[in-house]
């Protein structure tokens, strides 16, 4: 029985097929070799290169290269339609292949043009390298990213660099001579002759339209963009890229390429959440959501579920929900500033912008769809979205698609009503949507001061005149009357808010002089106005966060960018998935670059101290909710720093390599960060300075001056102030010889000093240091170093003698003449707790090796007890204690405390048990 053959399936569903094969049994046979192997670059190169018949560095006429690129689109497109149909080509072959040969299309097509223009009239050449000048095209939308359909249109937009003359025998302008390009490139690719079409070629996106001109400088683009750029285009730009063309070896393209990306990304990916820009967005959305042609359709009675891009449910809504999460979050996330679909998608799954099933869902559904896309223009090879209405044609697409009638119209309604329902809810995915309750707005637009005072009365009774008196001073302040028109009327919209959600909270009037406070700060930047006048749940959010903490205001009115994050409370919520963000924001940083191709230093700084804020205000806004305890929190802030610091090690050493050192491919450092302090024992802080240590084990003949200039400018990196703050101070005495020692030591150095010439309070520190980041076998040869460190012999009495008169000069240090109890500082508080713990250990780790590990104060006091070097009821007082002071501490620190004093007739019994406890180990 004869083999069936591999068009069987595509022959019964494509007409456009079966006309060719049966009047060419020649391609017919080729077509069954063809479909056998996967349509790749090089497969469609070779096509192309056989059908040329000639050198491929030769220029061929206007007519040969019309019928070249006809010719070699059959190919593509009836071997991807056979592979298809078969089940052998996955989507991504597709439109790789369809985006592929396009470029190859638009390139042959523009060398053909150019040379035969430049005969006449010669090359434009770039004034600064007297090179030749080349046209930028720019492929925008599904071939910007690498995603074509099987019969789709192209749209382009065609630039140029600089203006000037050509140097031919008939000058004429650059830009008549690139409009000229663009004239005689379009017949070459659109029209239709006996050998059909290339591409239906779409100009209208460039700036102006129809109405400007077919190309633009690159100057004139800019001028465009931040004058009269539009939110549409912001999308249209955002999957925009330079179609790989060059008519001449000697040409420069990239610096081009490079000017080009660095307009067009400021315009697509703005850093900040542009709320003012949010309701053209809404309009944007509407006008998807009642195109034209929908309308045009229903008018004709047809039922618009029936275009799978257009209809409800359709290709265009996933594309909106994945690319206005892009618009909204790219300027801040560079990883999701992607050209292609599902590649943008994947981002923003793995950046926890969007939950993972519905990332997973949507992959699905447009895979789905798009597959729906091509079986439909097969059929004909005709542009279509349209599904037949004929139940018999119904019935063959889904056999087309390998599936039964009832499975793919299940499978269709499924993803369409899911897609449907995303896309409705497309804001609140992107973060920026939410119900909102107008109704709880006392006072609307127009709101005078008059009638803000009547509120106030209303809701603060005994406070409302130092309320009114604020207001007053708002309103007069220089700030608020040189508001615009549109933040003047905004403001008259959140003041009544602000009362209102201020009133709702435990400490009403400090809350609302707070939030007057942050309004007062943010009032010049209408988009944060407008996030708290339009959003009210999140303006009740910062009311909580501001009202229950003075230190938490102050942060907010510092780094105002935080309140982006409030909108989105979900995530906001969630525990830090560190691994994932350290790989986001290597990502992001790898992204941060010059046009030249080099390292952007500064944006990388400041994205730095972006996400330490971010992620910071994230574990605030938990703190504060109650969701994290103060050994939980310290935990969190410690492993943000070592995130940071792991970084900053990656970005400063190809800084300080020597010069004509090849950065790219270096070997990375033999070093280490050690932790000392708050750091070392995962107690950080809030606004915790970092005790740093550096050592390096590496024998390179420069490294002690290498490692020494990569400490520095790793310090330097950390505590430089920059726009964006300072990401942490840095504090590096601790290091052998304190402020007289060098910056980092070699590992037999730091080894030898603590062994033979530390002083008892170096080892007293030593105890609380631990590997914070960077080269693992440094940080474990450290790390036993520490151990034995720890299990040096030790003359008990004088140990005590020593950790004594270090407690006495800590003491003299902070004097405390309040008459308050100082947390940390006075007797039997927190250092008495940690000094005698200190102690215990170095002068019992050799007979009790479990108290070598840095586990922490309270986990030592249990196994002190454990060894019975302590009273077990003590130790378990004790750490009660430690627990309080240090919750107590934190509180202090949120209400905004210099010092954490309390009143001296609290936390009696926790002080007895720590004396009791110092008197007991110290003997004093």
């Amino acid at each position: 029985m004869p083999h069936p053959s591999p068009l069987e399936r595509s022959l019964r569903w494509s007409g456009a097929l079966r006309r060719k094969v049966g009047a060419n049994a020649a391609f017919e046979q080729w077509l069954i070799q063809a479909c056998a192997q996967p349509v790749s670059s090089s497969v469609i190169h070779g096509w192309l290169d056989e059908l040329r018949g000639q050198p491929a560095d030769t220029p061929l006429a206007l007519d040969a290269t019309r019928r070249l690129l006809r010719q070699v689109r059959e190919r593509v497109f009836f071997t991807l339609l056979v592979r298809d149909i078969n089940g052998d080509a996955p989507l991504q072959e597709v439109v790789a292949a369809m985006s592929l040969f396009a470029d190859l299309a638009i390139a042959q097509a523009y060398k053909s043009v150019i040379a035969d223009l430049a005969e006449t009239h010669g090359m434009p050449l770039d004034p600064a390298t007297g090179k030749p000048q080349e046209m930028l095209i720019i492929g925008m939308g599904k071939l910007g990213g690498k995603e074509l359909n099987v019969s789709s249109d192209i749209d382009l937009i065609m630039l140029y660099g600089e203006e000037g003359e050509t140097t031919g025998r008939r000058r004429i302008s650059h830009h008549e001579f690139y409009s000229r390009v663009t004239q005689r490139m379009m017949p070459v690719l659109s029209e239709i002759d006996a050998h059909g079409q290339v591409f239906r070629t779409d100009l209208r996106l460039r700036p102006d339209g129809d109405s400007g001109p077919l190309a633009w400088s690159l100057d004139a683009l800019e001028n465009y963009l931040i004058t009269q750029g539009r939110e549409w285009e912001r999308y249209a730009w955002l999957k925009a890229r330079a179609i790989p063309c060059k008519a001449y070896a000697d040409s420069d393209t990239d610096t081009q390429q490079a000017q080009l990306e660095s307009l067009r990304t400021p315009f697509v990916y703005r850093k900040y959440f542009d709320f003012d820009s949010l309701s053209a967005l809404r309009s944007l959305r509407e006008r998807i959501r009642q195109d034209w042609q929908r309308r045009a359709m229903a008018r004709n009675g047809i039922d618009t579920t029936h275009n799978v891009k257009l209809g409800d449910g359709g290709i265009r809504e996933i594309e909106f929900v994945v690319q206005l999460t892009q618009l909204i979050r790219g300027g801040r996330l560079p990883s999701l500033q992607q050209r292609n679909l599902l590649k943008a998608l994947r981002k923003q799954e793995a950046a926890g912008v969007i939950e993972s099933d519905i990332a997973t869902q949507l992959q699905a559904a447009y895979t789905f769809l798009r597959r729906t896309e091509h079986m439909l223009q097969y059929r004909e090879d005709e542009q279509t979205h349209l599904l037949p209405h004929d139940a018999a044609l119904r019935d063959d697409l889904a056999q087309a698609m390998n599936m039964s009638p009832a499975d793919f119209e299940a499978t269709l309604a499924r993803h369409r009503a899911f897609v449907n329902r995303t896309f409705r809810d497309a804001f609140r995915i992107a973060g920026v949507g939410e119900e909102v309750d107008q109704a709880d707005q006392s006072v609307g637009p127009g709101t005078s001061c008059a009638s803000l005072n009547r509120q106030v009365e209303a809701q603060f009774d005994e406070h409302s005149e130092t309320l009114a008196r604020r207001i007053d001073s708002l309103l007069d302040s220089h700030r608020i009357r040189s508001l615009p028109t549109t933040s003047r009327k905004r403001l008259e919209t959140l003041l009544p808010a602000a009362i209102s959600a201020a009133a709702k909270t435990d400490h009403p009037e400090q809350t609302a002089i707070r939030l007057f406070d942050l309004i007062e700060q943010i009032a010049q930047r209408s988009a944060y106005l407008a996030l708290l006048a339009e959003y009210p749940e999140t303006l009740a959010r910062v009311a909580r966060i501001v009202g229950a903490s003075p230190w938490a205001s102050q942060y907010l009115r510092q780094y105002p960018l935080l309140l982006d994050s409030l909108i989105e409370w979900r995530s906001l919520m969630a525990a830090p998935d560190f691994p994932q963000l350290a790989q986001q924001l290597h990502e992001e940083m790898d992204a941060c670059l010059l046009p030249t191709g080099q390292p952007d230093v500064e944006q990388q700084m400041n994205l730095m101290r972006d996400a330490q804020r971010q992620i910071s205000f994230q574990l605030l806004a938990q703190d504060l909710a109650g969701e994290l305890s103060v050994e939980k929190l310290a935990d969190q802030l410690s492993a943000l720093a070592d995130m940071l610091l792991a970084e900053t090690i990656h970005r400063v050493w190809p800084l300080v390599q020597p010069k004509g050192q090849n950065r790219e491919h270096l070997p990375p450092p033999r070093f280490a960060v050690i932790a000392y302090g708050k750091l070392g024992g995962k107690e950080l802080g809030y606004a915790s300075d970092l005790d740093l240590v550096f050592l390096y084990d590496d024998s390179r003949e420069d490294a002690a001056e290498i490692y020494a200039k990569l400490g520095r400018r790793m310090s330097s990196w950390l505590s430089t102030m920059t726009s964006s703050g300072r990401l942490y101070e840095i504090d590096l005495r601790l290091r052998p010889d304190g402020d007289a020692g060098v910056l980092a030591a070699s590992v037999e150095a730091f080894a030898q000093y603590q062994t033979s010439h530390a002083w008892a309070w170096e080892h007293q520190a030593i105890t609380r240091a631990r590997f914070a980041a960077g080269d693992p076998q440094v940080g474990a040869r450290f790390e036993n170093i520490r151990r034995d460190v720890l299990l040096l012999p030790h003359d008990a009495e004088k140990l005590k003698h020593e950790v004594r008169q270090m407690r006495a000069k800590i003491s003299a240090g902070h004097p405390n003449p309040s008459g308050n109890f100082d947390l940390k500082h006075d007797r039997g508080g927190m250092v008495d707790l940690e000094f005698v713990i200190q102690y215990l250990v170095l002068s019992q780790a050799s007979s009790h090796p479990e108290l070598l590990e840095n586990l922490g104060n309270i986990a030592l006091l249990g196994l002190a007890a454990q060894a019975g070097l302590i009273p077990p009821p003590l130790a378990v007082q004790c750490a009660a204690a430690y627990r309080t002071f240090r919750k107590t501490q934190h509180a202090l620190r949120l209400q905004g405390a210099e010092k954490a004093r309390i009143d001296a007739g609290q936390l009696i019994a926790e002080r007895d048990a720590v004396a009791a406890l110092w008197d007991l180990v110290m003997g004093d």
